[in-house]
């Protein structure tokens, strides 16, 4: 069985209970978008246990990026430059992801880096003939186009940020030969269901269903999964 999930940010409670609902078989494979860190402060802890597992793969989410631009910086970017990625991480809830994994030994520092080095940005899959592309944000292969600015109006550097900050949105369009799955954008987005429930239209599909919102936003965020042998829907208890 093929499972999707996303945008988990550091919430353990959820992740256990979605796991406990899906019962993950070895045999099996769960593929997680990205943003598995910040907010919630179990980031780390789910890190080291998904590069463990043979049969997770996971995508590179925004969350990510913004960590790995802190902790491996480019090195022509100014003092003001590592200044502004450190802001607009912590900002991001990534003080709890920072603080942790700073309290990892140095090897594992390293292991996790390499490994969200290592993180593709979109990856392909075919069940039952039908195809997917799996997205954090959107698809590498609409970059650049006209829509390629971020919310500050300025052109996305490069695919990966493109392709973990952009978001797509209702009156864009569809892709041709797949179904896009996505997470990134919370569902509530695209339609007022509460609590979240995963958003499909026609050969787009949304599965980021709030897990780094906390109850007081009263959207009832949760974890959500999808099966995509025959499409069912598995969700986090509400917590």
């Amino acid at each position: 069985m093929i499972y999707v999930t996303s945008d988990i940010h550091g919430c353990v409670e959820r992740y256990r209970s979605l796991m406990s609902k899906i019962d993950l078989k070895l045999d099996d494979t769960l593929y997680i978008l990205g943003d598995v860190v910040d907010r919630y402060p179990g980031g780390i802890e789910l890190l080291l246990e998904i590069m463990e597992a043979e049969n997770i793969k996971m995508l590179l989410g925004n969350h990510e990026y913004m960590m790995l631009c802190v902790l491996r910086p480019d090195p022509e970017e100014s003092d003001w430059d590592k200044v502004d990625n450190i802001c607009l991480w912590h900002n991001n809830g990534g003080q709890v992801t920072h603080d942790a994994f700073n309290a990892q030994p140095r090897e594992t520092r390293e292991r996790i880096l390499n490994y969200l080095l290592s993180l593709p940005l979109n990856i392909d899959v075919t069940v039952n003939d039908k195809r997917y592309k799996l997205v954090h944000g959107d698809s590498v292969t609409k970059y650049p186009n006209f829509k390629s600015k971020n919310k500050s109006g300025n052109p996305y550097l490069n695919k990966a940020e493109y392709a973990v900050w952009h978001r797509w949105n209702i009156g864009d369009s569809k892709p041709r030969g797949y179904t896009m799955i996505f997470g990134h954008t919370p569902t509530i987005y695209y339609r007022p269901d509460i609590p979240m429930k995963i958003y499909k239209n026609g050969s787009v599909i949304g599965i980021d269903c709030g897990c780094g919102y906390r109850m007081k936003d009263k959207t009832c965020p949760r974890l959500a999964c999808l099966r995509l042998d025959d499409m069912a829907e598995f969700y986090s208890d509400i917590m």
